[in-house]
Parts: structure tokens; C-alpha cells; sequence
């Protein structure tokens, strides 16, 4: 069964998220540490990231250029999501080589999380 990655620090909008995931029957793991996150995509390959930008102790920006440059982690879908990001910044990342698959803003309406999860997902995932 193909299932989410959620790096998150804050846990209740990683309940949130995983909620509204399991909304399309896409079940999710949360992560708060970013190295534990990058480990576990390494090693069990989600469907799809979503990836918060304000991280402790790092940026999700950081995290997304590593999974982007990482041969076995470049080609899994992943969701950048932020709430202190502006438009313009999100707009600038998504030129670069190592952009995310899709960008939201919190707070976020569920209608918009499930389109960019479903612009992300084949109908099977």
C-alpha cells in the first residue's frame, strides 16, 4: 500500500495533514526530526513528502535540495508547504533544478491539500 511522509515539527498540523490525507486513503507516517526523515525516505521510499519549510534546526528548502539531488529520493513527489514563505519565494524556488513537486500555504484548506496531493499521485497511488 503506497503511504505519505510527513515532516512536520508542529504535531497538530501533522494530525491535520494526515487526516486529510487519509481522506483519499493515503496513509501517513510524521517525522519531526529532518535527518530521521531523510534517513526513512532513504530507506522506505514513501509515495510522497510532505515537507514543512520552518524546520527545527534546518530549513525544508535544505531538505527538499537533498532529497532532489539524491538519485534513489529525486523522482518521489513532494509537497513544500509553509506558513511564514512569501508567494514570491515559493515562486523563485520553483525555477530551480531542485524544486518541489508542488507548493501550499497555512493555513491550508483540505480541498487544496488533496488537488495538489492528486497533481502529485497517479489515480493508483
Amino acid at each position: 500500500m503506497s503511504s505519505a511522509l510527513i515532516i512536520e515539527a508542529d504535531p497538530r498540523l501533522a494530525i491535520r495533514l494526515a487526516t486529510i490525507l487519509a481522506a483519499r486513503s493515503l496513509p501517513a507516517a510524521v517525522l519531526a526530526d529532518p535527518d530521521r526523515a531523510l534517513a526513512r525516505v532513504r530507506a522506505e521510499p514513501p509515495a510522497l513528502v510532505l515537507l514543512r519549510v520552518e524546520l527545527p534546526g534546518t530549513s525544508g528548502f535544505a531538505v527538499c535540495n537533498r532529497l532532489r539531488r539524491d538519485d534513489d529520493t529525486r523522482a518521489i513527489p513532494l509537497i513544500l508547504y509553509a506558513s511564514d514563505v512569501a508567494p514570491e519565494v515559493f515562486d523563485g524556488h520553483s525555477k530551480l533544478r531542485t524544486r518541489a513537486s508542488a507548493y501550499l500555504h497555512v493555513p491550508f484548506d483540505p480541498a487544496r491539500v488533496l488537488a495538489a496531493v492528486a497533481a502529485c499521485l497517479p489515480a493508483s497511488a
